[in-house]
């Protein structure tokens, strides 16, 4: 009998503990249900004044845009060259702080007004390289592994260093922001011709070009031996009647040559000597211009935008005076 009763005082236990739990989930979901409704009930109150004061805000940010010049903006495409990156951006930043403080006399070695400054920016941003395909990264990975035969040679880590040149240079974009369309696009102008005009990277431009004129001449230098050498082998495999291992000769002193190799080897060095003429033609200044861009419109991003910004701030500004007065409510209810 003794243990029927604890197990019924058990089951009567645990029932109330079951009992409590729901009840207080049930409490739960009132309170969330009248914290909504209270919500609701806010927002439905004050509908009016929410309305008001976003056409007022409107109105504020049609007459601000109205008195304030509209800007407009040029973006510009750019390739530092010769390892200028850094100097590029200090640059940049250089302008744009004297732009800041005003500073008539840099200004006036460059050949602009300070007058024509207002409202006038410069920034910088890189502009991400895609990325390579996999047939592309097969093709770097083949010809690096053939380097890899001709390693003793001096002219592999010439190549070696192109390369990781040509790897290392992205564009970027600079953007010029003004008012004037005119004198805009003219400052812009003063501005990348100032940034070209540095005497230490003159004489690397200078160096750099001999390099690759020296390059091109070296790489015509080696394709004429590879032909030479192909050539050879043709007449040897026509004047001897003996089998030879296919894809290869057996000069005198018992070395293999690898014909396969060698025209992969002369179309790569034919390709140099293109990107090299290439550089020869667009590496002419120390910031190559890819694009010159034409004038637009300058768009601010969406809360920079005071059509979106005014509205918002008198909204918040509401919320913060109806919160504070809920506070003070309070306060004064529980003093009684």
């Amino acid at each position: 009998m003794s243990e029927n009763k604890l197990n019924n005082k058990a089951a009567t236990s645990d029932e109330i503990d079951l009992g409590q739990l729901f009840k207080i989930i049930a409490n739960g979901f009132n309170r969330l249900g009248l914290f909504f409704l209270r919500v609701f009930l806010y927002f439905r109150r004050n509908a009016l004044i929410f309305l008001a004061l976003i056409i007022i805000g409107l109105i504020i940010s049609f007459i601000l845009s109205s008195l304030v010049n509209k800007k407009l903006k040029t973006d510009v495409i750019v390739r530092p060259n010769f390892d200028s990156t850094t100097y590029v951006y200090d640059t940049v930043d250089e302008i744009q702080s004297n732009i800041s403080s005003r500073d008539t006399v840099f200004f006036q070695k460059i050949g602009v007004s300070v007058k024509d400054l207002i409202g006038f920016r410069i920034e910088i941003h890189p502009i991400e390289n895609q990325e390579e395909t996999e047939e592309e990264t097969e093709q770097e990975l083949r010809y690096l592994e053939l380097l890899r035969n001709f390693k003793e040679e001096s002219f592999v880590v010439d190549i070696v260093r192109s390369e990781l040149t040509k790897k290392s240079i992205i564009a970027h974009r600079i953007t010029f922001t003004y008012i004037d369309p005119e004198k805009g696009n003219q400052i812009a102008q003063k501005l990348l011709d100032y940034i070209n005009d540095n005497s230490y990277y003159d004489k690397v431009k200078s160096t750099s070009r001999e390099n690759a004129q020296l390059r091109i001449n070296k790489n015509t230098a080696l394709i004429a031996q590879i032909d030479n050498l192909i050539d050879n082998y043709t007449k040897t495999l026509l004047r001897d009647d003996s089998q030879k291992a296919q894809g290869s000769v057996y000069m005198e002193n018992e070395s293999a040559l690898n014909i396969s190799s060698l025209l992969t080897l002369k179309n790569r060095f034919l390709k140099e000597i293109e990107e090299k003429k290439s550089e020869l033609t667009e590496q002419t200044e120390i910031l190559s211009v890819i694009n010159m861009g034409k004038t637009q419109v300058y768009k601010k991003p969406l809360f920079n935008n005071t059509f979106v910004l005014i509205p918002t701030v008198l909204l918040v500004l509401f919320f913060v005076i109806s919160f504070i007065l809920f506070l003070n409510r309070k306060a004064k209810e529980l003093q009684l």
